[in-house]
């Protein structure tokens, strides 16, 4: 551990009353713009992705449709995997907003641009005007963050709601006052977004951070935890406890299932390998983590902020990397910090403490002058990869294509006219020049979505049952498809494994009438009077195409294809006047 960091960690000799910095109005509406662009360009623009957006779109929209906000329901029953906080904004936004795609992304988009302007704040109580707009840029303009602002899953409030409540735990430390209460309050709404985790990583990285410094003695009495611990429970438990009584089986099912299972079980569900998280974090922070390893802290003031910060995005790598189940947007709630930390890097490179010998040389040339070369040749590396879309085996990359060739295109001139500013010394335009270079790009590659749409949703297809067949029953074969019911507004019989629905199914009185188990039920079903649409794959079709008989094909995506019975479908043929 060096010099710096073992004084960081040490208790201070003398306890100095912090300066607080107060948030210049343009310097705010400038990060909250930029916010805005890069989280809510294209917000509605293309259909909900299978299967997570989907299925909590529709679940916020039966909630709207029933009135029932205490049981969260998915395809008419019980679906009990998550709080339900993010169901709750999401009907509130369909509410206000009409029910749409952008509707139900906008509490999430809305969530990541709170924690931007969290991390604005932090970034300026703990270092300053400087650190606090390049900490909140960095952010907004990392890829993983800016993708996650854009998609609808628990993962960007709950890391949010984490980022506030960890900063906020450390401002408190900093300048007493009612932080804690802002902590404690954005916890136990963390708890409501995706259960005790919420709580679980502000606190930890907390008492990690006060062992460290050791300081823990007394802790409980300066943060209030008794009192604030009620309050989270006071605000968290209803729901929990409702459920419990209302819902047979959802303790065991929710806290040992998704909690104790997922966390131990490497067979429970997303097994990866322990260092998943390292290469996770490595692209999904690029450019800015091809800066890291020129970045140099050594000429930075002493300051406390940068070691927490460093616990803090440890706390989640660690936690989530020993759990057995990993997906990419687990590890969200570090990248805050890491931006805080970035930024600190930067600025020390930039703008070196007045007392060091750093202070009296030109800017550090290794990193900043080297980022404008930097920014182009991922550029050119991104036009190459375009080029070559063809022979790459994932369809992605093809239908990337376009918006590849406009991504290069920004990063190489983003990346010519920061090499430009930083060699004229204007230091300032260059880090900004990089900020603009990434939100242009981040925005252009939200046009791939348009492109990669077909692969990635069933929004399409469902639209089309929905106008050509609107009132049909529609039975899913063998896969459920989580956009038929949020599309057609209706229940969707599923022929085949229930997955996330088992709970529910097994709760629910009428399950014989939209649960199938066999192919036969689905063809007693199929002849039946009336219109029914049937959404298999392309193989199962042609496997049992004689069976069906004589059918129109009224829509197709992907693998799937929507089937109907050639004389059930209704035409309207125009009126001819003899």
């Amino acid at each position: 551990m060096s010099g710096t960091a073992r004084n960081e960690l040490s208790p201070p000799a003398v306890a100095a009353p912090p300066a607080v910095a107060i948030p210049n109005p343009y310097d705010l509406a400038a990060v909250v713009a930029l916010a805005l662009a890069v989280c809510m360009f294209h917000l509605g623009s293309f259909g909900l992705w299978e299967p997570d957006e989907a299925r909590y779109a529709e679940i916020a929209r039966e909630m709207l449709q029933s009135g029932n906000l205490l049981v969260p329901h998915l395809n008419y029953v019980a679906y009990v995997e998550k709080p339900p906080l993010l169901y709750w904004l999401t009907t509130l936004s369909f509410w206000i907003f009409g029910v749409s795609e952008f509707a139900a992304r906008l509490p999430v988009a809305l969530s990541a641009v709170a924690g931007i302007i969290a991390t604005y704040f932090f970034a300026l109580r703990a270092f300053g005007r400087r650190h606090a707009i390049l900490a909140a840029a960095i952010l907004a303009t990392t890829p993983l963050y800016a993708l996650m602002a854009q998609v609808l899953t628990t993962d960007m409030m709950l890391t949010a709601l984490v980022t506030i409540a960890t900063f906020a735990l450390y401002l408190h430390w900093r300048e007493g006052g009612r932080w804690c209460w802002v902590a404690y309050v954005a916890m136990a709404l963390a708890v409501m977004t995706k259960g005790p985790v919420g709580a679980a990583l502000p606190i930890l990285s907390m008492l990690i951070w006060l062992a460290l410094r050791r300081e823990l003695r007394g802790a409980i009495a300066k943060f209030h935890a008794v009192p604030g611990l009620l309050l989270v429970i006071l605000i968290a438990a209803p729901w929990f406890v409702a459920m419990t009584i209302r819902e047979p089986g959802f303790a065991d099912f929710y806290f040992v299932g998704e909690h104790l299972r997922r966390v131990f079980e490497a067979d429970y569900s997303h097994s990866e390998a322990f260092y998943f998280y390292i290469p996770v974090i490595a692209i999904g922070l690029l450019p800015w983590t091809l800066l890291v390893p020129f970045l140099t802290w050594r000429e930075a003031a002493r300051n406390p902020a940068r070691s927490f910060c460093l616990v803090a995005a440890g706390v989640t790598v660690v936690a989530f990397s020993c759990a057995s189940a990993k997906l990419i947007p687990y590890i969200l709630p570090a990248v805050p910090p890491l931006a805080v930390l970035i930024a600190d890097g930067l600025i020390s490179c930039a703008w070196p403490a007045a007392d060091s010998r750093a202070a009296r040389r030109p800017p550090d040339s290794r990193i900043l002058i080297e980022s404008g070369p930097m920014l182009a040749l991922l550029g050119a590396g991104v036009i190459v990869a375009a080029i070559l879309a063809p022979q790459f085996r994932t369809p992605y990359v093809m239908a990337a294509r376009d918006s590849m060739y406009a991504i290069g295109a920004i990063l190489m001139a983003g990346g010519t006219v920061t090499m430009a500013m930083f060699l004229t010394r204007r230091t300032a335009a260059g880090l900004g020049a990089i900020v603009v270079t990434l939100a242009l790009a981040l925005i252009a590659g939200g046009w791939t979505r348009l492109e990669t749409e077909p692969m990635r949703s069933y929004a399409a297809l469902s639209r089309a049952i929905a106008e050509k067949a609107p009132d049909a029953d529609i039975i899913c074969y063998h896969r459920y498809v989580q956009s038929l019911p949020f599309y057609n507004r209706k229940r969707i019989v599923l022929l085949g494994g229930r997955t996330e629905l088992d709970f529910g199914s097994r709760l629910d009185p009428d399950a014989r009438d939209w649960f199938m188990n066999n192919d036969d039920q689905m063809f007693r079903r199929w002849e039946r009077p009336g219109p029914i649409v049937v959404v298999l794959d392309a193989g199962d079709l042609a496997r049992m195409k004689e069976r069906f008989g004589d059918f129109d094909l009224i829509a197709a995506e992907g693998k799937k294809r929507a089937i109907m019975r050639r004389e059930r479908i209704s035409r309207r043929e125009p009126i001819t006047l003899n």
